[in-house]
């Protein structure tokens, strides 16, 4: 009897600790919500954790329970954001198509994240212009993590044979992540314009397309023989 009712204590113990572990995590995202709202609409140099507070309609002193300073929050929100997380999972899961399929149906996923989440990008744009270590922590923690996402994928695909295995994997993953975000915000920013064509994005993959992937037409097969050879066949 005893060691059942030691048992369930356990369990209840073990139970309680699970759901304050739950309430925790829950408080911990709705200050990085009320952070990212603040940060959007102040700038990272100009919201106080006074501002957060507010907006979160808490004490400071549960903020700083969870955070000692704005710049905690600033590195949670770039290291923790969903729309990279998405991204990176996106990548991984079209490895197996072809090359052309997968670099459109991976940048129009692309897309639908940041919509998701349209002040996330608006935000880390702005404070990668405006503010010089927050743009360092910016490229580190968001813009270098999409470039890596990219060249591996472009590096896959080396080695499948489809892109070209001289380009600069590097190079080619900035160009396809910064037309990306320009597309992005540029729409923000603006709107839908009448002259763009509904179809951009896919005509401005296809020019990607041409300089990362092999061109079949011309390609040599790795059996072929050195210019200026002749193969002997049996007569």
């Amino acid at each position: 009897m005893a060691g059942e009712q030691t048992g369930e204590a356990g369990r209840g113990s073990a139970s309680s600790l699970s759901i304050r572990a739950k309430r925790k995590e829950r408080k911990r995202h709705e200050i990085l919500r009320a952070g990212l709202k603040v940060f959007s609409e102040k700038g990272f140099q100009g919201a106080t954790m006074d501002d957060i507070a507010l907006e979160l309609e808490a004490t400071k002193g549960l903020l700083y329970y969870h955070f000692k300073a704005k710049e905690e929050i600033l590195d949670a929100i770039l290291s923790e954001n969903q729309m990279i997380a998405g991204i990176e999972a996106t990548a991984a899961s079209l490895s197996g198509l072809p090359l052309a399929q997968a670099l459109k149906l991976g940048v129009h996923n692309a897309i639908a994240l940041m919509e998701a989440d349209p002040r996330l990008v608006r935000f880390l744009h702005v404070e990668s212009l405006l503010s010089g270590s927050q743009a360092e922590s910016v490229y580190s923690k968001v813009l270098e993590r999409l470039y890596d996402i990219v060249a591996r994928g472009i590096e896959h695909y080396q080695r499948t044979g489809e892109a070209q295995a001289d380009l600069d994997s590097r190079v080619w993953a900035r160009l396809v992540v910064d037309l990306v975000m320009s597309y992005f915000i540029q729409r923000q920013i603006f709107g839908e314009r009448q002259e763009t064509p509904a179809n951009y994005l896919d005509q401005a993959m296809d020019v990607m397309l041409h300089g990362i992937a092999v061109n079949r037409k011309t390609a040599v097969p790795a059996n072929a023989p050195a210019a200026g050879t002749e193969q002997v066949g049996l007569k």
